[in-house]
């Protein structure tokens, strides 16, 4: 499962439920608040921009609960990137793309979807 933004989360919150599921990705979501980290069955990776201070602030709940519940949790913080980094790359208006983000955060998608995924 992947998730941006809100549905970054709800990836999170899902690997919390999903017996079922082998594989989560988060792009700058936020970590759910007083999850159950032992619950947690699939590895979780999280992309988050380095500007991304609220989002941010919960990158460190999710590492030591993670850790703690003896889970696969993989973050990476592109810094430079705010929220939303990975959206439309001409979305200058906004100043909300970030390539160099993009261009680091997509193959770790991949190879974190293949290496759990055997694709």
């Amino acid at each position: 499962m992947i998730g941006f933004c809100w549905g970054g989360t709800k990836s999170f919150e899902h690997a919390l439920h999903a017996a079922d599921l082998d594989a989560a990705v988060v792009y700058y979501g936020g970590t759910p608040a007083n999850a159950d980290f032992s619950v947690v069955r699939a590895p979780v990776l999280g992309l988050y921009g380095g500007d991304d201070n609220r989002v941010n602030a919960t990158i460190p709940a999710a590492d030591s609960g993670m850790r703690a519940a003896g889970k696969s949790y993989e973050s990476h913080v592109f810094e430079g990137a705010g929220h939303g980094f990975l959206r439309a790359q001409s979305d200058t208006v906004r100043g909300v793309a970030n390539r160099a983000a993009s261009a680091g955060a997509w193959p770790l998608t991949i190879a974190f979807l293949r290496k759990h995924l055997g694709a």
